[in-house]
């Protein structure tokens, strides 16, 4: 008697069987939508390459979706002018004046780095001390990661390239 495997199984073993090595390659429009179809990707630290004018933004969620709680890192906001750390698309809890970290034309390297006791770090490739640093005192789980753009910048993201 055959037996059928059921979609969340298959999930699972692509999920145990996926390099969170392997390079992902991903585009964003101007829409302000989190995408979450990354695999492997919630280990520490995530590193990625983006080329976008402005806004790019990576959520660290406990399930892949945006959920009410859950953080976002944004690199080049307001302009490509500041970068700043949000707990549930709230207010901004660090924010650093980053002039000119993006650019349209070409990629640029970042990791970002969480830990069990709430800090949350952001750097620029190669570089080991972060530029923005933020210590949640009641940290959130982040098992998922999702990336958009908005705010009128489309964007092309590489992940561990």
């Amino acid at each position: 008697m055959p037996h059928s495997v059921g979609p969340n199984l298959l999930h699972l073993i692509g999920d145990i069987l996926f390099d969170p090595h392997t390079c992902q390659e991903r585009s964003t429009d101007t829409t302000y939508r989190y995408r979450w179809d990354l695999q492997g990707l919630a280990s520490r630290p995530l590193t990625f390459e983006a080329r976008a004018r402005n806004d790019v933004r990576i959520g660290l969620s406990a399930e892949d979706r945006d959920l009410d709680y859950m953080y976002e890192i944004v690199i080049g906001g307001d302009g490509n002018t500041r970068s700043f750390i949000r707990r549930d698309v709230g207010a901004r809890l660090v924010e650093v004046v980053t002039p000119g970290i993006l650019s349209g034309t070409e990629f640029r390297g970042f990791w970002i780095d969480w830990s069990a006791d709430g800090t949350i770090s952001v750097g620029i490739q190669n570089e080991h001390t972060p530029f923005m640093q933020w210590t949640d005192p009641h940290p959130l789980p982040v098992l998922y990661v999702g990336y958009t753009t908005g705010y009128g910048s489309t964007g092309t993201f590489k992940f561990s390239c």
